[in-house]
């Protein structure tokens, strides 16, 4: 018999605690002015997705 391999999954709040020590790391030695640039980057890439929707009036 082949042993079944399981994926082990992360929990949610692991994946959340991964993510605060990504963005910890990347902005430990920011300025202010520096920051408040990263944050507006990261809202406009991560919640303002630059695809235009139609809305098509269907029959």
């Amino acid at each position: 018999m082949k042993a079944i391999k399981e994926k082990e999954e992360k929990s949610a709040l692991e994946q959340l605690r991964e993510i605060r020590d990504e963005i910890s790391a990347e902005t430990q030695d920011m300025t202010f002015p520096e920051l408040k640039k990263y944050i507006e980057y990261q809202l406009e890439e991560s919640l303002h997705p630059k695809k235009v929707w139609i809305n098509y009036d269907l029959p």
